[in-house]
Order: C-alpha cells, then structure tokens, then sequence
C-alpha cells in the first residue's frame, strides 16, 4: 500500500494532466490549437503523513511544473486515492459511497453555492476525479499554496477559531436551506446521490465496535468522578441509547423534516482550514471546509454538535455557549434569508434550533468518547501500518480505556454534564424519536 512515486509521476504526466488540459481546468485560458505547447518540466511529490492528518486514504502534495505556449507555469494539486486492499476491506470501508459524495460536492453542489454567493464561498479547486471498481481518485488544488493551513492544534480549538467556524457552518446551512425551499425539485434530486457513507453495513470492525462499548465505560466512570452531580440515571439512559452506535447512528442521521439539510457530516478541526492575519497575532480571519466524503441530508446539528465537541474543549465551549449559538444560528438565519428572499421559517428559531442541538447531543458525545483520545494521544501510524496491525481484544480496552489520559476524562465528563444540563433546562429527552427496542437488550460494557 505505501506509494510508488515513479508510477504516480508516469500517471500523473501521461493521463491526469492531458484530461485537465483539455477541459479546460489546469488552464483558464486553453486554446486547444495550442495544445501541442504543452510540456510537463518535473513532478514534486510529498506524501501526506499521518502527522498532518488521520486518515485511511493515500494523500499526496504534486508540484506540476510545465510549458504552456512559452510560459514557464507551475500548479499545486492535492491527490487524494484510495489504497491497494482487499475487495472485502474497500467495501466494508465504503470507499466508493466516500468519493461518490465528495465529487458530488465538488461537481454539482459547490457551483450551485458559489453562484449563490457570487463566488465567495471558500473552497478548494476541483480538478479531476473518477470511481472504478475498488479503486477511487479525487484531485483538488492544494489550497496551503493560497494561504489556508490546518490549525496546529489538534483539539482546544480558540474562541476565535470557533466563532468563525460556527458562523461559516450557519452560513453553509442556511445556502441548504435556501436551495430546498427556492428550488424544492432540484434539492432532492442533489440530495438523492447522496449516499449513506457510515451506517449502511449491518456489519461494523469488531474492534471498532469493542471500543464504543468500552468508551462508554470510561465516560461513565469519568463522569461519576469529575460530575457526579449528574444523575446516574441519566448516564445510564444515554449508554443504552447509544450502545449499538451503528443502529442508534442510523435513526440519528435520518434525515427529518423540516430540518434536513445539506450537512458535512464530520465538522471538525482536521477537515477545516483558517486563514491568519499577515501580523505576529496569529488571529485566524477566514475558514474553509473540505474533505466532503461524508456528505449527507441530515439536521443541521449533527454538523455544530460534532465540531462543539470534538474540536473545541469545554473552556471555550461551556464558557461562551450561548455566544456561539448566537453566531452560528444568526448566519443560518441571515443566509437563509438573504439568498431564498422568503420569510423566516418558524422551525429555523433559535429555540428550534437549540432543542434539536440537544437532540444530537449524545452523538456527538458518543463520538467525542471514541475519537478525541486520538486526537489528544494520535497514533503515528502509516495506513498500511493501521490496516495491518493486529490488535487483540485486552489492547483495544485498555488503549480505549486510558488513552489521552486525564485530559480526555475531564473533558467528556464535562461533556455529560453539559447534555444533562441543557437537556433539563430545556425539556428535551436525549433518546427523543429513537426507538431502541432492538437493542434494549444488548448489555452495557461494565
């Protein structure tokens, strides 16, 4: 699976970079008689490591440096492929259900957006994609040459960095919302190529779902330590209702009117990037999302729960909550409004909104309790490394258990605390339209 550099430059020359010539993307001014100026100079590749980002696909920087019509010209692109395994592991993955709604977004829905803001919604350069069997590319321009950097931390994201984010997310939303309520027939019709890229396998890892169970352990007893004014009950409630992540994640994410609207379906820190001030302040001024695999029609709040949760630490999140609602659930009603020209629905108020963030509530805990300790303590894995280990069940629990340490506790703890609060305050039952009857019965990790 580790990439073979020769054969990506030979592929990138004598394939890749002739489609995008002649369709005019790698050059705004193609003239096709002039195609014969065309000349690939050299190849740069870097490979993307698991010290930049945590992901199961092969990624890779191409510096292009080329000849067109006398020009010396350079372009910087970002190849994102699938790696060489198994048919059973590449379905099992859901590979071509990931890229089929990435270049969906790229092809269909962005310029849909960009044409509703005239252009100014940031986002990556699409270049080339195609799907074959058991095998997938998506290649897009490398936006770090324009400026736009991943944050240096991975969790604990800033004020300032979540405002921004929050409010981009709204504003992302209310285009959605926009688009369905203007052009009804050409929103579903967009919505049905998404595809269920998470919950459509009645089957799941075994350790994967050994970890959730476990993780849902640690969380209980984090919080009976750090919150124990946290009624038990309570906990107990949400364990039984997220216990089987794969049945509860599949009625979460069903898409449910009124709400249902374009979503990201995993807003967090490692699939955004910020622009920074030219000064010494470090202060981020623009945001951007990109890695739209899983795409989906969904409530809006499996999108701000998930980021609240997993990218932002209770500091910043509990500290200044109502402020950051206020942002985000401003932006959707302010994007709503200007690009649909129609009165405010009653179902896009902040109250609305807020009860259905509760609603997600427990997803997005579930998550925070599986994925932030390998944010906290990432592994330094190869994908090849990562799809080759062998990992035995005692291992998968005690890594589960402890990893990310104390940091990880407090703040899923704190976690727990703020759903059960804001669940009360606002009379909104976390197990609200899930129906678990089917596994009621499944017994809790003790």
């Amino acid at each position: 699976m580790s990439l073979n550099v020769k054969q990506e430059v030979q592929w990138l020359t004598t394939v890749i970079l002739p489609d995008i010539l002649q369709n005019g993307r790698l050059l705004d001014n193609y003239d096709e008689s002039l195609a014969q100026t065309f000349k690939v100079k050299s190849i740069e590749i870097n490979i993307i490591g698991p010290e930049e980002a945590y992901m199961l696909t092969l990624c890779y920087r191409a510096t292009i440096n080329f000849d067109y019509n006398g020009e010396e010209l350079q372009r910087k692109l970002i190849v994102k492929k699938t790696p060489q395994i198994t048919g059973e592991l590449y379905d099992s993955l859901q590979f071509d259900d990931l890229f089929n709604n990435e270049i969906c977004f790229y092809t269909e829905i962005l310029p849909i957006i960009q044409s509703l803001s005239n252009g100014n919604f940031a986002a990556a350069k699409y270049y080339y994609s195609e799907i074959n069997p058991y095998s997938a590319v998506l290649i897009l321009g490398d936006f770090a040459a324009d400026g736009w950097r991943i944050t240096k931390d991975r969790v604990g994201l800033s004020l300032e960095h979540a405002q921004i984010a929050v409010k981009f997310l709204g504003r992302f939303h209310g285009f959605g919302y926009a688009l369905k309520t203007n052009q009804k027939e050409r929103f579903e019709k967009l919505t049905q190529q998404f595809r269920e890229s998470r919950y459509s396998n009645d089957t799941a890892n075994p350790d994967w779902v050994l970890s959730g169970k476990v993780s849902l352990k640690r969380l209980a007893l984090a919080t009976k330590k750090y919150h124990p004014e946290v009624d038990s009950e309570f906990i107990r409630k949400f364990q039984k209702l997220t216990n089987n992540y794969l049945l509860y994640g599949r009625q979460r994410v069903a898409p449910r009117e009124p709400l249902a609207t374009f979503c990201h379906g995993d807003y967090l820190r490692n699939n955004v990037a910020y622009k920074y001030d030219t000064d010494s302040s470090g202060k981020p001024l623009e945001i951007m999302m990109f890695d739209y695999q899983t795409l989906r029609l969904c409530s809006p709040m499996i999108d701000l729960s998930v980021f609240l949760a997993v990218s932002v630490f209770a500091d910043v999140r509990y500290k200044h909550f109502d402020s950051l609602f206020d942002d985000y659930s401003n932006a959707v009603i302010q994007s709503f409004t200007e690009h649909s020209k129609q009165p405010l629905p009653d179902y896009l108020n902040r109250e609305n909104l807020l009860k259905e963030y509760i609603r997600f509530l427990p997803y997005s805990l579930s998550i925070s309790a599986m994925f932030l300790m390998l944010l906290v303590e990432p592994p330094q894995l190869t994908i090849e490394e990562m799809f080759n280990a062998v990992i035995t069940e005692e291992e998968t629990i005690q890594r589960t258990m402890h990893q990310g340490g104390e940091v990880v506790d407090r703040e899923i703890a704190h976690q727990m605390k703020e759903m059960f609060d804001l669940s009360r305050l606002h009379n909104v039952e976390i197990d609200e339209n899930i129906d678990i009857a089917a596994w009621a019965d499944e017994a809790i990790y003790e």
